[in-house]
């Protein structure tokens, strides 16, 4: 049976001029359009069993969609619960990669203990923060379930979350890590001095001089007004934009990486894979943060304006880069659903993943698939995808 998220294979060619690399994509990017004529009741009901990666940023950009087109707006411990969630899955997902990918990369067995402790945990705190199963209804407000200040029991799962993070993921606490990505010095020592699966990883890359690989001059997606990205998703050839977008003419990336941008570490290592590594185990320290200060935050749905015309958008910086949902409702149905996901962004044909396996120097092919299997893990798509050299 197929992937029903699709997949992605990835070929590497070489030529006179170097690598040539071709992504071909199976993901149902138009799958949104099983939406239409149902009611926005019935989509968010339906829509993470459909979109299942990432399931809760999915939803919070669905709610944060239906809200805007009907003019509802849920209250703020609604949606401060609704960003402590997301921060949540977003921490679960990338330790997904460091705990099971990461070691493997090194030739050791992935850290399936550890994964099921992170899973575990993550479980427990969503049940917290959500523990009616209603967190993203459409207009959702302060009901059953949602007391305001911090959910009930929410300090002890995350002083067991920042436990693990210290002892099997960082090696120091996260908040020391955070210090680190402004000091160079100190990233270096902690890569040198560290032994867990992260740090080893990382130190393997300067051991090797390959910290600078996969150096692009893609251009990061820059801040888009709700007017221009609702335009572009309701324009007639919108199915092509959502399986290859561009920005005012070029590939774009949305990632950790775009994000985070840890300046410092750029100036001295580039912005290649060491860097693109660092940034993901920095979002798992800053949701770590974000979850901490309590039921606000800033890392979920990006706010939108009022309105109630029946178009809406839902922004959310899902695991990956940016999620936008856009939906148009008439008589109380979905008319258009559409959604634009990182994974497009970044695994474009001529986008940031192309630019950093072209850029890689010849050698053995089993020298060149490590390496790609890096950079491919390190930008991180949300699907399979198969690798030919």
């Amino acid at each position: 049976m197929s992937d029903p998220g699709g997949s992605l294979e990835i070929q590497l060619t070489p030529s006179s001029d170097g690598l040539v690399c071709t992504i071909v994509s199976t993901r149902p990017v138009a799958a949104a359009s099983a939406f239409v004529g149902r009611s926005p009741e019935e989509t968010t009901a339906r829509l993470p069993l459909l979109f299942s990666i990432c399931a809760r940023a999915q939803a919070g950009a669905c709610a944060a969609a239906f809200e805007q087109a009907s003019g509802r707006v849920a209250s703020p411990i609604i949606r401060g619960r609704r960003e402590a969630a997301i921060a949540a899955e977003t921490i679960r997902e990338h330790l997904w990669r460091i705990l099971l990918d990461w070691p493997t990369l090194l030739g050791e067995p992935p850290c399936r203990d550890d994964m099921a402790s992170a899973l575990a945990l993550s479980n427990r705190i969503l049940s917290r923060l959500d523990p009616a199963g209603d967190l993203f209804g459409v207009g959702a407000r302060t009901a059953a379930g949602h007391t305001p200040g911090q959910a009930p029991g929410l300090d002890v799962l995350l002083a067991d979350l920042h436990d693990l993070l210290t002892h099997k993921v960082l090696g120091v606490p996260p908040e020391h890590w955070l210090s680190l990505i402004g000091d160079p010095s100190g990233f270096e020592r902690w890569c040198r001095n560290t032994e867990t699966v992260a740090a080893r990883l990382l130190r393997s890359l300067l051991e090797s001089g390959e910290a600078s690989l996969g150096k692009t001059t893609i251009p990061a997606l820059p801040r888009l007004s709700e007017k221009d990205l609702i335009a572009r998703l309701s324009a007639p050839d919108w199915a092509e934009f959502v399986a290859a977008p561009t920005w005012q003419g070029q590939p774009r990336e949305t990632s950790p990486f775009t994000r985070v941008h840890p300046l410092p570490l750029i100036e001295v290592y580039g912005a290649g894979l060491l860097v693109r590594l660092a940034a993901q185990l920095t979002e798992v320290a800053t949701g770590l943060r974000l979850l901490s200060r309590g039921p606000v935050g800033n890392a979920g749905a990006q706010p939108t304006s009022a309105g109630g015309n029946g178009i809406g958008l839902g922004r959310v910086f899902a695991a990956r880069g940016l999620l936008a949902h856009v939906v148009r409702v008439e008589d109380g149905r979905v008319r258009e659903y559409r959604i634009l996901a990182p994974t497009e962004w970044n695994f474009h044909p001529r986008g940031v993943v192309v630019r950093a396996l072209e850029s890689l120097p010849p050698g053995p092919e089993e020298q060149l698939r490590r390496q790609a299997e890096l950079l491919i893990t390190a930008i991180d798509p949300c699907v399979a995808f198969k690798l030919t050299c």
